[in-house]
């Protein structure tokens, strides 16, 4: 699965994923943001 997120990634799409594994989100992502209690931070 996380070949083929790399895959769409690379081609240049945009995933949204919701994930509690800082290992998928540091690899995975570009742009990382928080939600609590309805408020949405960017962190990166």
């Amino acid at each position: 699965m996380r070949k083929y997120l790399l895959d769409l990634k690379e081609q240049g799409k945009t995933i949204i994923i919701a994930s509690h594994s800082a290992e998928d989100i540091d690899v995975l992502c570009d742009t990382v943001c928080e939600m609590d209690k309805g408020v949405l931070t960017v962190l990166r």
